[in-house]
């Protein structure tokens, strides 16, 4: 059975190298990091820095006492490289795992940030490998990928159309009505990986008072003196509102404050 043969850019060629020259580490262990081979990276350095460059001179072990050898990985311990480790903490890298989401997610992101920091930075930090990323970037896109771009395509214009009001459920019953075959997880997923959602309206409170304007008051002439002496000299006024099928019937009253009430109906117009 014959295997495929691995195509890598200049780019990543170039991106291994630096990471091999900037981490002080064996290039052996760089070499399994990045998934090649080590022949495929020291050829890439000698390549990358020339005949007698900086690349191409074997790696010295730093000078030190007789009977001791130097640690694999840098110069101190592990320990004293990054420091003792408190009682009960893990690596910030495993402790944040679920929180950076799938390969796919992690390369997207390296992709929107690649113009600001280095490929094998970002790869670095979101745990994932160069090699892995640059193939990401070559992959063409699968049918399931293509429909799903499709699908989501619908589902934004829907929630649109009702004024982003309309959920998973909605949405589905609203596909399925055009004639779409979709299972309703997997709208669900695609409108949770995307930040879809449907937004509850607000409360409907009615405000029959608005004191923030800059119109004329009228004086407070009855000053809260209820006890009228004769008929016709204190009115008092009201108003309500009731939800019929019409629309809102609202129904204001005025009447004395010595004599009886005579409600009038408004209806809206």
């Amino acid at each position: 059975m014959t295997t495929k043969r691995r195509f890598f850019t200049d780019e990543f060629k170039r991106e291994a190298v630096a990471l091999l020259e900037s981490s002080g580490r064996p290039l052996e262990h760089v070499a399994k990091d990045l998934g090649i081979q080590p022949s495929m990276l020291r050829t890439w350095r000698r390549r990358v820095s020339g005949p007698g460059g900086a690349g191409a001179a074997p790696h010295q072990a730093s000078a030190g006492p007789p009977g001791r050898r130097r640690p694999i990985g840098g110069d101190r311990a592990p320990e004293t490289r990054t420091g003792p480790r408190l009682h009960g903490t893990r690596h910030i890298k495993k402790n944040c795992e679920h929180f950076l989401g799938a390969s796919e997610m992690r390369f997207r992101i390296i992709e929107d940030c690649r113009n600001e920091y280095p490929v094998r930075v970002l790869c670095d930090a979101l745990g994932v490998s160069p090699s892995g990323y640059y193939a990401w970037r070559t992959r063409p896109e699968s049918p399931r990928q293509v429909a799903n771009r499709q699908l989501l395509d619908d589902i934004r214009r829907l929630h649109a159309d009702h004024r982003e009001r309309y959920g998973a459920p909605r949405i589905h019953a609203a596909l399925r009505a055009q004639g779409r075959t979709v299972s309703r997880g997997r709208v669900e997923r695609l409108m949770h990986r995307h930040g879809l959602r449907a937004q509850r309206p607000r409360a409907f409170r009615v405000c029959t008072t608005d004191s923030n304007h800059a119109l004329p008051i009228a004086p407070n002439l009855l000053d809260r003196n209820f006890t009228p002496t004769a008929p016709n000299q204190v009115w008092l006024t009201d108003i309500t509102y009731v939800p019929t099928d019409e629309g809102w019937l609202y129904l204001p009253a005025a009447y004395p404050e010595i004599g009886i009430r005579s409600p009038s109906p408004v209806r809206d117009p």
